[in-house]
Protein backbone atom coordinates (compact mmCIF):
# COMPACT_ATOMS: atom_id res chain seq x y z
CA UNK A 1 0.00 0.00 0.00
CA UNK A 2 1.12 3.60 -1.00
CA UNK A 3 2.41 5.26 2.18
CA UNK A 4 2.82 9.43 2.33
CA UNK A 5 5.98 10.80 3.71
CA UNK A 6 5.30 12.91 6.57
CA UNK A 7 7.70 15.77 7.17
CA UNK A 8 9.85 16.62 10.32
CA UNK A 9 8.35 19.42 11.38
CA UNK A 10 4.77 18.01 11.06
CA UNK A 11 5.12 15.24 13.29
CA UNK A 12 4.95 17.31 16.25
CA UNK A 13 1.42 18.34 14.85
CA UNK A 14 0.66 14.61 14.00
CA UNK A 15 1.65 13.29 17.72
CA UNK A 16 -0.69 15.66 18.99
CA UNK A 17 -3.36 14.48 17.14
CA UNK A 18 -2.77 11.05 17.49
CA UNK A 19 -3.14 11.74 21.19
CA UNK A 20 -6.46 12.58 20.59
CA UNK A 21 -7.27 10.31 18.13
CA UNK A 22 -6.39 7.52 20.47
CA UNK A 23 -8.88 9.23 23.14
CA UNK A 24 -11.63 9.42 20.75
CA UNK A 25 -10.83 5.98 20.06
CA UNK A 26 -11.43 5.05 23.61
CA UNK A 27 -13.92 6.73 23.29
CA UNK A 28 -15.97 4.85 20.48
CA UNK A 29 -14.38 1.85 21.73
CA UNK A 30 -16.52 2.13 24.95
CA UNK A 31 -19.59 3.25 23.19
CA UNK A 32 -19.70 1.04 20.41
CA UNK A 33 -17.48 -2.28 21.56
CA UNK A 34 -20.24 -3.91 22.99
CA UNK A 35 -23.02 -2.26 20.72
CA UNK A 36 -22.50 -3.61 17.17
CA UNK A 37 -25.09 -6.13 16.19
CA UNK A 38 -23.09 -9.84 15.42
CA UNK A 39 -22.25 -10.04 11.80
CA UNK A 40 -24.36 -12.77 11.17
CA UNK A 41 -27.63 -11.05 12.65
CA UNK A 42 -26.54 -7.93 10.77
CA UNK A 43 -26.30 -10.33 7.13
CA UNK A 44 -29.24 -11.63 7.30
CA UNK A 45 -31.51 -8.53 8.24
CA UNK A 46 -29.84 -7.41 5.27
CA UNK A 47 -30.36 -10.03 3.08
CA UNK A 48 -34.07 -10.72 3.86
CA UNK A 49 -35.07 -7.43 3.23
CA UNK A 50 -33.31 -7.12 -0.41
CA UNK A 51 -35.35 -10.19 -0.68
CA UNK A 52 -38.28 -8.74 0.99
CA UNK A 53 -37.83 -5.69 -1.47
CA UNK A 54 -37.76 -8.23 -4.57
CA UNK A 55 -41.10 -9.79 -3.36
CA UNK A 56 -42.35 -6.46 -2.93
CA UNK A 57 -41.71 -5.44 -6.09
CA UNK A 58 -42.76 -8.51 -7.63
CA UNK A 59 -46.07 -8.42 -5.89
CA UNK A 60 -46.70 -4.86 -6.77
CA UNK A 61 -47.29 -5.33 -10.42
CA UNK A 62 -48.88 -8.81 -9.90
CA UNK A 63 -52.26 -9.57 -11.07
CA UNK A 64 -53.86 -10.29 -7.43
CA UNK A 65 -52.41 -6.85 -5.84
CA UNK A 66 -53.51 -4.90 -8.75
CA UNK A 67 -56.99 -6.19 -8.54
CA UNK A 68 -56.68 -5.83 -5.23
CA UNK A 69 -56.12 -2.39 -5.14
CA UNK A 70 -58.81 -2.02 -8.22
CA UNK A 71 -61.35 -3.51 -6.26
CA UNK A 72 -60.81 -1.87 -3.36
CA UNK A 73 -61.63 1.37 -4.72
CA UNK A 74 -64.25 0.43 -7.09
CA UNK A 75 -66.50 -1.14 -3.32
CA UNK A 76 -65.61 1.64 -1.73
CA UNK A 77 -67.40 3.94 -4.39
CA UNK A 78 -70.36 5.66 -3.41
CA UNK A 79 -71.84 4.33 -6.38
CA UNK A 80 -71.45 0.66 -5.54
CA UNK A 81 -72.64 1.27 -2.57
CA UNK A 82 -75.87 2.56 -3.50
CA UNK A 83 -76.39 -0.25 -5.93
CA UNK A 84 -75.53 -2.89 -3.51
CA UNK A 85 -78.02 -0.57 -0.65
CA UNK A 86 -80.64 -0.92 -3.72
CA UNK A 87 -80.10 -5.17 -4.25
CA UNK A 88 -80.74 -5.63 -0.63
CA UNK A 89 -83.37 -3.59 -0.37
CA UNK A 90 -85.18 -2.80 -3.23
CA UNK A 91 -88.17 -5.10 -3.80
CA UNK A 92 -90.26 -5.62 -6.97
CA UNK A 93 -92.87 -2.41 -5.38
CA UNK A 94 -89.89 -0.42 -5.82
CA UNK A 95 -89.96 -0.28 -9.64
CA UNK A 96 -91.40 1.12 -12.49
CA UNK A 97 -92.65 -1.81 -13.40
CA UNK A 98 -94.61 -2.25 -10.15
CA UNK A 99 -95.89 1.26 -11.12
CA UNK A 100 -96.76 0.55 -14.56
CA UNK A 101 -98.98 -2.43 -12.91
CA UNK A 102 -100.55 -0.35 -10.60
CA UNK A 103 -101.39 2.21 -12.80
CA UNK A 104 -102.89 -0.83 -15.37
CA UNK A 105 -105.32 -1.95 -12.06
CA UNK A 106 -106.23 1.47 -11.82
CA UNK A 107 -107.34 2.05 -15.85
CA UNK A 108 -109.05 -1.53 -16.23
CA UNK A 109 -111.10 -0.20 -12.80
CA UNK A 110 -112.48 2.65 -15.02
CA UNK A 111 -115.88 2.78 -16.52
CA UNK A 112 -114.58 2.77 -20.04
CA UNK A 113 -111.95 -0.08 -19.38
CA UNK A 114 -115.00 -2.20 -18.68
CA UNK A 115 -117.37 -0.96 -21.22
CA UNK A 116 -114.70 -2.04 -23.55
CA UNK A 117 -113.41 -4.94 -22.36
CA UNK A 118 -117.16 -6.27 -22.10
CA UNK A 119 -118.21 -5.18 -25.96
CA UNK A 120 -115.09 -7.85 -26.69
CA UNK A 121 -116.28 -10.54 -24.64
CA UNK A 122 -119.80 -10.35 -26.36
CA UNK A 123 -118.19 -9.83 -29.68
CA UNK A 124 -119.61 -6.14 -30.20
CA UNK A 125 -116.28 -5.51 -32.47
CA UNK A 126 -117.62 -2.36 -33.58
CA UNK A 127 -118.68 -0.55 -30.10
CA UNK A 128 -115.38 -2.09 -28.77
CA UNK A 129 -113.33 -0.63 -32.07
CA UNK A 130 -114.96 2.86 -31.58
CA UNK A 131 -113.68 3.19 -28.03
CA UNK A 132 -110.30 1.87 -29.21
CA UNK A 133 -108.96 4.82 -30.55
CA UNK A 134 -110.16 6.61 -27.24
CA UNK A 135 -106.66 7.87 -25.33
CA UNK A 136 -107.45 5.69 -22.23
CA UNK A 137 -107.99 2.76 -24.06
CA UNK A 138 -105.07 3.39 -26.00
CA UNK A 139 -103.13 4.07 -22.59
CA UNK A 140 -104.66 0.76 -21.16
CA UNK A 141 -103.83 -1.55 -24.15
CA UNK A 142 -100.52 -0.03 -24.01
CA UNK A 143 -99.63 -0.84 -19.97
CA UNK A 144 -101.71 -4.12 -20.82
CA UNK A 145 -98.95 -4.85 -23.62
CA UNK A 146 -96.34 -4.06 -21.04
CA UNK A 147 -97.78 -6.42 -18.14
CA UNK A 148 -98.03 -9.43 -20.19
CA UNK A 149 -94.93 -9.12 -21.82
CA UNK A 150 -91.47 -11.03 -20.92
CA UNK A 151 -89.43 -8.12 -19.86
CA UNK A 152 -92.54 -7.31 -17.09
CA UNK A 153 -92.32 -10.79 -16.14
CA UNK A 154 -88.71 -10.99 -15.60
CA UNK A 155 -88.45 -8.12 -13.72
CA UNK A 156 -91.03 -8.91 -11.21
CA UNK A 157 -89.23 -12.70 -10.94
CA UNK A 158 -85.79 -10.84 -10.60
CA UNK A 159 -86.89 -8.36 -7.86
CA UNK A 160 -88.99 -10.95 -5.77
CA UNK A 161 -86.30 -13.42 -5.88
CA UNK A 162 -84.94 -13.36 -2.25
CA UNK A 163 -81.43 -14.78 -3.47
CA UNK A 164 -81.15 -11.46 -5.71
CA UNK A 165 -78.02 -10.12 -4.21
CA UNK A 166 -76.32 -12.92 -4.32
CA UNK A 167 -76.71 -13.38 -8.12
CA UNK A 168 -75.87 -10.15 -9.14
CA UNK A 169 -72.61 -9.16 -9.87
CA UNK A 170 -72.14 -6.81 -7.03
CA UNK A 171 -72.16 -9.35 -4.99
CA UNK A 172 -69.78 -11.65 -7.03
CA UNK A 173 -67.09 -8.67 -6.95
CA UNK A 174 -67.13 -8.43 -3.17
CA UNK A 175 -66.54 -11.90 -2.98
CA UNK A 176 -63.49 -11.63 -5.27
CA UNK A 177 -62.34 -8.56 -2.92
CA UNK A 178 -63.08 -10.60 0.14
CA UNK A 179 -60.61 -13.66 -1.32
CA UNK A 180 -58.24 -10.93 -2.05
CA UNK A 181 -58.36 -9.56 1.56
CA UNK A 182 -57.47 -12.90 2.60
CA UNK A 183 -54.46 -13.46 0.56
CA UNK A 184 -51.00 -14.01 2.55
CA UNK A 185 -49.08 -11.76 -0.51
CA UNK A 186 -52.08 -9.10 -0.89
CA UNK A 187 -51.77 -8.58 3.23
CA UNK A 188 -48.02 -8.81 3.43
CA UNK A 189 -47.83 -6.28 0.25
CA UNK A 190 -50.32 -4.02 2.44
CA UNK A 191 -48.50 -4.21 5.70
CA UNK A 192 -45.05 -3.74 4.57
CA UNK A 193 -46.52 -0.69 2.18
CA UNK A 194 -47.62 1.04 5.04
CA UNK A 195 -44.47 0.41 7.08
CA UNK A 196 -41.94 0.94 4.52
CA UNK A 197 -39.16 -0.41 5.68
CA UNK A 198 -37.05 0.13 2.04
CA UNK A 199 -36.46 3.92 2.45
CA UNK A 200 -32.39 2.97 2.53
CA UNK A 201 -32.17 0.00 0.40
CA UNK A 202 -34.39 1.28 -2.10
CA UNK A 203 -32.34 3.79 -2.53
CA UNK A 204 -29.04 2.56 -3.73
CA UNK A 205 -28.25 0.99 -6.98
CA UNK A 206 -25.87 -2.06 -6.68
CA UNK A 207 -22.95 -1.26 -8.93
CA UNK A 208 -20.11 -3.80 -8.62
CA UNK A 209 -20.09 -7.35 -6.81
CA UNK A 210 -18.34 -10.21 -6.06
CA UNK A 211 -19.67 -13.78 -4.10
CA UNK A 212 -15.87 -15.10 -4.56
CA UNK A 213 -17.80 -18.73 -5.23
CA UNK A 214 -16.10 -19.75 -8.89
CA UNK A 215 -12.63 -21.88 -8.42
CA UNK A 216 -10.39 -18.36 -9.26
CA UNK A 217 -10.12 -14.72 -9.07
CA UNK A 218 -12.27 -13.08 -12.03
CA UNK A 219 -9.48 -11.36 -13.96
CA UNK A 220 -12.54 -9.50 -15.74
CA UNK A 221 -12.60 -7.38 -12.22
CA UNK A 222 -9.83 -8.02 -10.42
CA UNK A 223 -5.58 -7.34 -11.08
CA UNK A 224 -3.37 -9.00 -8.80
CA UNK A 225 -0.77 -6.09 -8.66
CA UNK A 226 -0.31 -2.29 -7.76
CA UNK A 227 -2.58 -0.42 -11.23
CA UNK A 228 0.59 1.09 -11.87
CA UNK A 229 2.64 -1.79 -12.40
CA UNK A 230 0.19 -3.69 -14.63
CA UNK A 231 -0.58 -0.38 -16.60
CA UNK A 232 2.91 0.58 -17.30
CA UNK A 233 5.07 -2.85 -17.64
CA UNK A 234 2.17 -5.56 -17.34
CA UNK A 235 4.02 -6.73 -14.37
CA UNK A 236 3.77 -6.27 -10.33
CA UNK A 237 6.22 -4.06 -8.33
CA UNK A 238 5.82 -2.56 -4.50
CA UNK A 239 6.96 0.06 -2.86
CA UNK A 240 10.64 0.16 -1.49
CA UNK A 241 9.51 0.24 1.94
CA UNK A 242 7.56 -3.14 1.46
CA UNK A 243 9.28 -6.11 3.17
CA UNK A 244 6.98 -8.67 0.76
CA UNK A 245 6.40 -9.27 -2.91
CA UNK A 246 2.84 -9.41 -3.90
CA UNK A 247 2.24 -13.02 -6.36
CA UNK A 248 -1.07 -13.60 -8.16
CA UNK A 249 -0.88 -17.26 -6.58
CA UNK A 250 -1.22 -16.01 -3.23
CA UNK A 251 -4.67 -15.32 -3.89
CA UNK A 252 -7.15 -18.68 -3.08
CA UNK A 253 -10.28 -19.03 -3.59
CA UNK A 254 -11.70 -21.62 -0.98
CA UNK A 255 -15.34 -21.64 0.75
CA UNK A 256 -16.79 -18.86 -1.25
CA UNK A 257 -14.02 -16.73 -0.33
CA UNK A 258 -11.23 -14.99 -1.57
CA UNK A 259 -7.79 -15.49 0.19
CA UNK A 260 -4.83 -13.38 0.56
CA UNK A 261 -2.18 -15.70 2.09
CA UNK A 262 1.40 -13.66 3.38
CA UNK A 263 4.14 -16.23 3.74
CA UNK A 264 7.68 -16.45 3.94
CA UNK A 265 8.97 -17.07 1.15
CA UNK A 266 11.95 -16.12 -1.31
CA UNK A 267 11.50 -14.68 -4.38
CA UNK A 268 12.39 -12.45 -7.10
CA UNK A 269 10.55 -9.11 -7.91
CA UNK A 270 11.08 -5.20 -8.18
CA UNK A 271 10.31 -2.01 -6.44
CA UNK A 272 9.89 1.75 -7.42
CA UNK A 273 12.90 3.62 -6.03
CA UNK A 274 12.30 7.06 -6.98
CA UNK A 275 15.41 7.53 -8.10
CA UNK A 276 16.19 4.69 -9.98
CA UNK A 277 12.21 3.76 -10.61
CA UNK A 278 11.42 0.00 -11.19
CA UNK A 279 14.70 -1.96 -9.46
CA UNK A 280 14.67 -5.80 -8.88
CA UNK A 281 15.39 -7.25 -5.75
CA UNK A 282 15.31 -10.18 -3.58
CA UNK A 283 12.12 -10.89 -1.37
CA UNK A 284 11.78 -12.54 2.09
CA UNK A 285 7.83 -12.96 2.04
CA UNK A 286 5.18 -12.61 -0.37
CA UNK A 287 1.24 -11.61 -0.11
CA UNK A 288 -1.12 -10.54 -2.27
CA UNK A 289 -3.18 -7.76 -3.62
CA UNK A 290 -6.73 -7.33 -5.54
CA UNK A 291 -7.98 -4.40 -6.79
CA UNK A 292 -10.48 -3.31 -9.72
CA UNK A 293 -8.24 -0.43 -10.84
CA UNK A 294 -8.55 -1.44 -14.38
CA UNK A 295 -12.35 -2.42 -14.67
CA UNK A 296 -14.16 -0.52 -12.06
CA UNK A 297 -14.20 3.19 -10.33
CA UNK A 298 -16.60 4.68 -8.92
CA UNK A 299 -16.81 8.28 -7.55
CA UNK A 300 -19.49 8.47 -4.39
CA UNK A 301 -21.19 5.76 -3.21
CA UNK A 302 -21.39 3.12 -0.70
CA UNK A 303 -18.38 0.03 -0.63
CA UNK A 304 -18.57 -2.47 1.51
CA UNK A 305 -16.72 -6.00 1.94
CA UNK A 306 -17.53 -8.98 4.44
CA UNK A 307 -13.95 -9.27 5.87
CA UNK A 308 -11.62 -11.30 8.70
CA UNK A 309 -8.37 -11.88 9.13
CA UNK A 310 -5.54 -13.08 11.60
CA UNK A 311 -3.51 -10.51 12.97
CA UNK A 312 0.39 -10.82 13.72
CA UNK A 313 3.37 -7.67 14.24
CA UNK A 314 3.94 -5.78 11.65
CA UNK A 315 1.05 -7.90 9.23
CA UNK A 316 -0.94 -4.83 7.55
CA UNK A 317 -3.98 -5.78 6.59
CA UNK A 318 -6.22 -3.11 4.18
CA UNK A 319 -9.55 -2.45 2.43
CA UNK A 320 -8.77 0.69 0.46
CA UNK A 321 -9.93 3.04 -1.88
CA UNK A 322 -6.95 4.95 -4.60
CA UNK A 323 -7.58 7.36 -7.41
CA UNK A 324 -5.34 7.80 -10.50
CA UNK A 325 -2.54 9.46 -8.17
CA UNK A 326 -0.84 8.81 -4.63
CA UNK A 327 -3.66 11.06 -3.25
CA UNK A 328 -6.66 10.79 -2.23
CA UNK A 329 -6.29 7.59 -0.81
CA UNK A 330 -9.01 6.26 1.73
CA UNK A 331 -8.13 3.48 3.96
CA UNK A 332 -11.48 1.91 4.89
CA UNK A 333 -10.03 -0.21 7.19
CA UNK A 334 -6.58 -1.15 7.86
CA UNK A 335 -5.22 -2.61 10.50
CA UNK A 336 -2.11 -1.36 11.84
CA UNK A 337 0.94 -2.56 12.74
CA UNK A 338 0.82 -2.97 16.52
CA UNK A 339 -2.36 -3.57 18.33
CA UNK A 340 -4.36 -6.10 18.39
CA UNK A 341 -7.44 -6.19 17.51
CA UNK A 342 -7.67 -2.83 15.80
CA UNK A 343 -7.91 -1.33 12.93
CA UNK A 344 -7.44 2.25 11.31
CA UNK A 345 -9.98 4.09 9.16
CA UNK A 346 -8.44 7.12 7.28
CA UNK A 347 -8.70 9.83 4.63
CA UNK A 348 -5.31 10.65 2.96
CA UNK A 349 -4.75 13.78 1.05
CA UNK A 350 -2.54 16.40 -0.27
CA UNK A 351 -2.92 19.96 1.19
CA UNK A 352 -1.13 22.67 0.31
CA UNK A 353 1.28 20.87 -1.35
CA UNK A 354 2.26 18.65 1.80
CA UNK A 355 0.90 14.99 2.67
CA UNK A 356 -2.12 15.29 4.97
CA UNK A 357 -4.48 12.77 6.70
CA UNK A 358 -7.32 12.33 8.86
CA UNK A 359 -7.43 8.89 10.43
CA UNK A 360 -9.00 7.02 13.42
CA UNK A 361 -7.90 3.79 15.46
CA UNK A 362 -11.20 1.64 16.83
CA UNK A 363 -11.02 -1.35 18.74
CA UNK A 364 -12.57 -4.33 16.92
CA UNK A 365 -15.59 -5.97 18.99
CA UNK A 366 -15.07 -9.65 19.62
CA UNK A 367 -11.94 -10.82 17.48
CA UNK A 368 -10.53 -9.82 14.43
CA UNK A 369 -10.70 -13.64 13.21
CA UNK A 370 -14.43 -13.49 13.19
CA UNK A 371 -16.38 -11.91 10.18
CA UNK A 372 -17.22 -8.27 10.14
CA UNK A 373 -19.00 -6.27 6.92
CA UNK A 374 -16.71 -3.04 6.94
CA UNK A 375 -18.29 -0.15 4.71
CA UNK A 376 -18.11 3.18 3.47
CA UNK A 377 -20.64 5.50 2.52
CA UNK A 378 -19.28 8.91 0.60
CA UNK A 379 -21.20 11.64 -0.76
CA UNK A 380 -20.05 14.58 -2.07
CA UNK A 381 -19.95 16.49 1.38
CA UNK A 382 -19.32 13.45 3.83
CA UNK A 383 -17.29 10.38 4.29
CA UNK A 384 -19.10 7.46 6.96
CA UNK A 385 -17.04 4.48 7.72
CA UNK A 386 -19.13 1.47 9.46
CA UNK A 387 -18.75 -1.98 11.02
CA UNK A 388 -21.96 -3.92 10.63
CA UNK A 389 -23.85 -0.84 9.71
CA UNK A 390 -22.62 0.94 13.08
CA UNK A 391 -21.07 4.52 11.97
CA UNK A 392 -17.73 4.56 13.38
CA UNK A 393 -16.36 7.43 12.19
CA UNK A 394 -17.00 10.65 9.76
CA UNK A 395 -15.14 13.31 8.50
CA UNK A 396 -16.63 16.58 6.62
CA UNK A 397 -13.82 18.51 5.31
CA UNK A 398 -11.34 17.15 2.40
CA UNK A 399 -13.75 14.86 1.11
CA UNK A 400 -12.11 13.29 -1.83
CA UNK A 401 -14.27 13.94 -5.14
CA UNK A 402 -12.31 12.03 -7.93
CA UNK A 403 -13.45 8.44 -8.94
CA UNK A 404 -11.67 5.75 -7.22
CA UNK A 405 -11.40 2.05 -7.01
CA UNK A 406 -10.84 -0.84 -4.79
CA UNK A 407 -8.12 -2.67 -3.52
CA UNK A 408 -7.40 -5.27 -0.97
CA UNK A 409 -4.10 -6.55 0.70
CA UNK A 410 -1.82 -7.03 3.53
CA UNK A 411 1.65 -5.61 3.30
CA UNK A 412 4.39 -5.19 5.40
CA UNK A 413 7.03 -2.77 6.26
CA UNK A 414 8.37 -4.64 8.66
CA UNK A 415 10.05 -8.41 8.61
CA UNK A 416 7.71 -10.33 10.45
CA UNK A 417 7.79 -13.53 12.39
CA UNK A 418 8.28 -16.13 10.41
CA UNK A 419 6.61 -18.57 12.86
CA UNK A 420 3.00 -16.93 12.64
CA UNK A 421 3.31 -17.26 9.11
CA UNK A 422 1.31 -17.78 7.04
CA UNK A 423 -1.42 -15.13 7.66
CA UNK A 424 -4.67 -14.96 5.90
CA UNK A 425 -7.03 -12.32 5.02
CA UNK A 426 -10.74 -14.18 3.84
CA UNK A 427 -12.62 -11.83 1.94
CA UNK A 428 -16.47 -13.11 1.54
CA UNK A 429 -17.82 -10.87 -0.50
CA UNK A 430 -17.25 -6.86 -1.79
CA UNK A 431 -20.25 -4.99 -3.36
CA UNK A 432 -20.78 -1.39 -4.42
CA UNK A 433 -23.55 0.68 -4.55
CA UNK A 434 -24.79 4.49 -5.82
CA UNK A 435 -27.42 6.13 -4.66
CA UNK A 436 -30.67 5.94 -7.49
Amino acid sequence: MFRITILPYQRRMYRYHYKLYLRMANFFSGLFGNKFPSTDKYENENKQLRSDLERFKKLEKSDSVLRYFELDTLVHSGEFKQNVTKLKKERFRHTEAFHQYKKFKEYKRSSNVKRYNKYLRKGKNEEAEKLRNTSEIQTYLGLKNYIESPDFSAVKREMNDKQRFKKSQEYLLLEEFKALSKSDDVNWFIKTKKENPFTQIDKWRLTFEDDFDGTRLDESKWITGYYWGKALMNDNYVQANEKQFFKAQNIELRNSCATIISKSEKCTGKIWDKGLGFVPQEFEYTSGIMNTGQSFRQQFGRFEAKIKFSHATPAQHAFWLLSEHLTPQVNIFSSPEKGKNKIEAGNFWMGNGQPSKSTQTLKIPGSSKDFFIYGLEWSKDKMEWKINGVTVHTITQNVPQQPMYISLSTHFTNPPNKQKLPLFMDIDWVRCYQLN
